[in-house]
């Protein structure tokens, strides 16, 4: 009887497959089990009740059922993270008090550098500080030399608009008097937020271009060592070839720099907080403790005010140097070295920022002394050097997580909507950025959007920098497919979470999506529920009634979903898979582009099992379309 059913039910493709479904607890009372879930499930497998029931070995339960699990799981704080928040009987019970008792990796461990005493032996410092007399490069003001002796000096490879506009020309040289002005505004800074002792442990390693005709000559130099008196002064060549490289200027210095500590500065700065060195100390040894890392293995960035939340201005340990050889790789040219630092120890949770301000007066995201080059970092570079530093560490397991969130802003007067997006917060530590990519050419709505990411850096500067918001906008309307692109590719995290301007996510979103990522460690894209208000007239009963929104709502109903909607769809990042981009085919509101979206992920990973999962935690809340109202147009996108 047994086999018939079986092969009836449960072999054939045309027979529904029903589920007997049957709890832990309800298996392991056996006085209830055996009289009232056995006659069940003996009707529902179509076997004979009268055959005695003969328990297996492998059914018997290891431990006694009393057993609190916290105390018999060494990683049961991990473990409890990973099922917080899905529907495991168990950690469902568990949440209600998990947060005050398993917190196996969170923030709120993290000490104030502030509070932390000067050590009792003083570290050395160096500083690597270019200086120079050009303003602007010659390309900003529109003078590109065009003289073919000096366009001689370079081979012609695609870096000689870089070498010919930073050479010195009558229209790019600055006052002396501003150069020197520079120069003494940053020492004064450095000596009033500093002790004596400090300043004589900190060595300033200073490059100067040999065509700069204000600081190259015998009398500047010994003006300058009077200026950052009574720091140690070396002084650093740099030659024609090198202008505007500034990330290789800066391993020229670092090669001269034989002290514990390596920060990059530059002549335009003026440093506010006083002590900055002993809180930088403090978060290395801070860093060392919670990471268990050799001490100097380590990132920690100073907060730039003109560039809130961005590492412009990294501190590394001379480990660095001794395993790496150089500050950065040599493919830098002059963008990107400050955050592919931050980048690199980020994965392993050993990069910080300190609450010590400093202000950028000429650099950061404006207009520089050069022009500006990037390079692709994110991919190869960085994985490469990841699996350099992994094999320095004796093969420590990456651990940092890093997430970042798009989300594609054409919506006008939405920053409600946004902020309770970019207010999104882990309970561990995680590396997150928000990318608002405002796909609309208003200006309001740009300088709205941009205020509130300015509102939130500038609060979380020293206090929550795991967070920060960047706005992009490309003054025009372009369609959610270009926008979403724009976000994902300026990423350099693991993971990017899609989220709609329109959606109102869950406050434990983020925690929801890294347990599901440690559950699925071999998935590549991860599809949230997305769950629309109750109906309240024919338009949106219809909606439900005909099931067209399935797939928003598919987590619910499958582990392994085919594909699922962009308004809440967290897949691995572009430094993985470039490749992989949403179309331009579609339409600009969206229909269809995250189908293919993740269709190529599956072609991409070689169509691999269940690469696509469902993270039923993971909740947004997505309005009815047109407040509830019919919306053809909306629908007819879909089927584009």
């Amino acid at each position: 009887n047994y086999r018939d059913t079986f092969r009836r039910k449960y072999k054939s493709p045309m027979e529904k497959r029903d589920t007997f479904r049957v709890t832990y607890e309800q298996i392991v009372e056996e006085e209830n089990f055996e009289g009232e879930i056995l006659p069940l499930l003996w009707d529902f497998l179509g076997v004979d009740n009268k055959i005695p029931l003969r328990k297996l070995h492998e059914t018997t339960k290891q431990a006694d059922p009393d057993e609190d699990l916290s105390e018999v799981i060494d990683n049961y704080g991990e473990l409890e993270f990973c099922f917080r928040h899905t529907d495991v009987l168990h950690f469902k019970q568990q949440h209600r008090h998990a947060k005050s008792r398993w917190n196996f990796n969170e923030d709120s461990t993290k000490k104030d550098d502030s509070d932390l005493s000067e050590p009792e032996c003083l570290p050395s410092w160096s500083i690597l500080l270019p200086i120079c007399s050009r303003t602007k490069s010659s390309v900003a003001t529109g003078t590109v030399t065009s003289k073919e002796h000096v366009r001689e000096k370079f081979n012609s490879n695609r870096l000689i608009d870089l070498a010919t506009s930073s050479q010195y020309d009558s229209h790019n040289i600055a006052p002396s008097s501003l150069c020197w002005e520079l120069l003494e505004t940053f020492a004064n800074s450095l000596q009033n937020t500093s002790t004596e002792s400090q300043l004589k442990s900190t060595e300033c390693i200073i490059g100067i271009d040999v065509d700069d005709e204000v600081f190259n000559n015998p009398g500047a130099r010994k003006r300058v060592q009077s200026i950052l008196s009574p720091c140690p002064v070396k002084f650093v060549d740099i030659p024609p070839q090198m202008y505007g490289r500034v990330c290789k200027i800066w391993n020229t210095l670092g090669r001269n720099a034989k002290n514990d500590f390596i920060v990059l500065l530059g002549d335009d700065i003026k440093l506010l907080d006083t002590n900055w060195q002993v809180q930088v100390v403090n978060a290395f040894h801070r860093i060392a403790t919670e990471t268990t890392l050799p001490f100097g293995a380590a990132c920690v960035a100073l907060s730039d005010m003109s560039f809130p939340g961005f590492p412009t201005f990294p501190v590394v340990h001379r480990w660095h140097l001794r395993k790496f050889g150089t500050i950065l790789p040599k493919q830098f040219v002059n963008q990107g070295g400050d955050p592919y630092l931050f980048e690199l120890y980020s994965r392993f949770n050993a990069a910080s920022f300190v609450p010590c301000r400093l202000h950028n007066t000429i650099g950061g995201d404006g207009d520089a002394r050069y022009k500006k080059h990037e390079i692709n970092w994110r991919g190869q570079i960085l994985t490469l050097n990841l699996m350099h530093l992994q094999e320095h560490l004796d093969g420590v397991k990456v651990s940092g997580m890093c997430l970042d969130v798009v989300v594609p802003s054409y919506r006008t007067n939405n920053n409600v909507i946004l902020k309770s997006i970019i207010e999104l917060r882990a309970t561990i530590k995680v590396y997150v950025r928000f990318w608002l990519v405002i796909d609309n050419p208003d200006k309001n709505h740009i300088n709205d959007v941009s205020s509130l990411a300015d509102e939130l850096n500038a609060a979380n500067v020293g206090n929550d920098s795991n967070y920060f918001a960047n706005v992009i906008h490309y003054g025009e309307n372009r369609g959610a497919s270009f926008a979403r692109n724009h976000g994902f590719n300026y990423s350099t995290a693991d993971w990017v979470l899609f989220l709609d301007d329109d959606v109102i996510p869950d406050r434990n979103i983020l925690d929801a999506y890294v347990g599901a990522i440690f559950r699925y460690p071999s998935a590549k894209v991860f599809v949230g529920l997305t769950e629309l208000p109750p109906s309240f007239n024919t338009w949106t009963r219809m909606l439900r009634t005909c099931n067209i929104m399935f797939f928003y709502g598919v987590a619910n109903h499958s582990i392994y979903p085919a594909w699922g909607v962009t308004a809440n769809l967290m897949v691995r990042g572009s430094r993985f898979n470039p490749t992989i981009q949403f179309k331009n085919v579609y339409p600009k509101t969206g229909g269809g582009e995250d189908i293919d979206f993740v269709f190529q992920f599956k072609d991409w990973y070689n169509r691999q099992d269940h690469i696509v999962v469902g993270v039923p935690g993971a909740k947004a809340m997505h309005p009815w379309w047109n407040s509830g109202e019919t919306c053809y147009r909306q629908i007819n996108g879909w089927a584009w």
